[in-house]
């Protein structure tokens, strides 16, 4: 077996293995950084990087909001879930466009469910926190 099949065996195992809160953290942690990367790339005029990582921001965005639990979150969800629509239109939007004013909205509202979610599990149970942090 070739050491990149080992590499994804691993790393497959490692999302499989870990924390549900931790997940979404790293969830987030992805989503930030490929926005990131995205409106870099699109103010450096590298389209194809930019392309790459909107679609992996796109990708995340719609994972988080594949995971919401309509029932058990009610208002909640469906508030998160119109946030992820607008999101994920922005970003098509901003691909169409080339529009770094989109990609922008879009980090602003991704940074505020970021910090809302990693206030709530940093509350919810310190230890988890602390053991998220010292990761």
């Amino acid at each position: 077996m070739q050491t990149t099949q080992y590499a994804t065996r691993y790393a497959e195992a490692q999302v499989m293995s870990v924390d549900p809160k931790r997940l979404l953290l790293l969830m987030f942690e992805g989503g930030t950084r490929f926005l990131g990367r995205c409106r870099e790339a699109l103010v450096a005029g590298q389209l194809e990087r930019f392309s790459e990582n909107l679609a992996r921001a796109q990708a995340i965005i719609s994972e988080l909001m594949n995971t919401l639990d309509h029932r058990a979150g009610g208002q909640i969800a469906t508030d998160l879930a119109r946030l992820y629509e607008f999101m994920l239109f922005h970003l098509t939007e901003a691909n169409v466009k080339r529009s770094l004013q989109h990609v922008d909205d879009v980090i602003r509202v991704f940074a505020i469910v970021s910090d809302g979610f990693r206030q709530i599990l940093a509350t919810e149970a310190p230890s988890a926190g602390q053991s998220v942090a010292a990761q």
